[in-house]
């Protein structure tokens, strides 16, 4: 990163990516100009706003790469510009080079938020944050609508992104369950269940999936009814299919 408007980029792009990992569709802007009544206006280097359980969200960074730490002085400036702009906006200033000591003391008097560039997460960390989210079973995770068995972790409860499939020879691949409780009655009675967990499937992982299975042509198998003897009646569905008729 040797410009500032190359920084600027990519601080943009990692907001972008982190803000949007489970299909948010927030809208991070660059160079938004506030036109105020008054006649005034300002920049922001990049900006976004969201709205969450009837609250409102506003953000504004500033991005600088420059050589030396930032002072006091460039706080107070993007303290009273955001001032300006509107109440309850978050101001950040993510700086290449950190900033001097008088002007940390200034950024927390006034709420600033201050990263550095060690702050700001590297491609491969954002690939590896997508991944996790999009394809890796978590435990904490709701089936919308469906539930799924997956192999776990030995360190954690957490899984590995390797889902329970039946026997090759199988007119279906992977069983995907609308009963939490259907799916635990199958784990217990596998074989090796103690390598394996349940795990809920939300909208963003499902369409993680999806982006692997329909390529592959992956069979899937919906499960609505669990038998005494453990047997399962399986309605064969596409990938495709299941797209169409489940994604949201």
């Amino acid at each position: 990163m040797t410009t500032g408007a190359t920084f600027e980029s990519y601080i943009h792009y990692v907001y972008q990516t982190l803000l949007n990992l489970k299909g948010e569709q927030i809208q991070v802007s660059r160079n938004t100009t506030f036109c105020l009544p008054s006649g005034e206006s300002y920049e922001v280097d990049i900006y976004y706003e969201f709205t969450r359980v009837g609250v409102k969200h506003r953000v504004a960074i500033e991005c600088k790469n420059w050589k030396k730490p930032v002072d006091q002085g460039r706080i107070l400036e993007f303290h009273q510009k955001i001032k300006n702009i509107g109440e309850n906006i978050v101001g950040v200033i993510i700086s290449s080079s950190g900033l001097q000591s008088g002007a940390k003391l200034v950024a927390d008097r006034h709420g600033i938020i201050v990263l550095n560039g060690t702050d700001v997460p590297t491609i491969p960390q954002l690939l590896a944050n997508h991944i996790k989210t999009k394809l890796i079973p978590e435990a904490h995770c709701i089936g919308e609508p469906f539930w799924f068995i997956g192999e776990l972790d030995k360190d954690s409860t957490e899984g590995t992104g390797t889902y329970y499939a039946f026997p090759e020879n199988s007119p279906v691949k992977i069983p995907l369950f609308f009963s939490k409780k259907h799916a635990e009655i199958y784990h217990t009675r596998l074989p090796d269940k103690e390598n394996f967990a349940v795990f809920g499937m939300p909208q963003y992982k499902l369409n993680g999936l999806l982006a692997f299975a329909i390529p592959q042509k992956v069979k899937f198998g919906l499960v609505r009814t669990i038998y005494d003897d453990g047997k399962v009646a399986l309605e064969p569905i596409s990938a495709i299919n299941l797209k169409d008729e489940y994604l949201l």
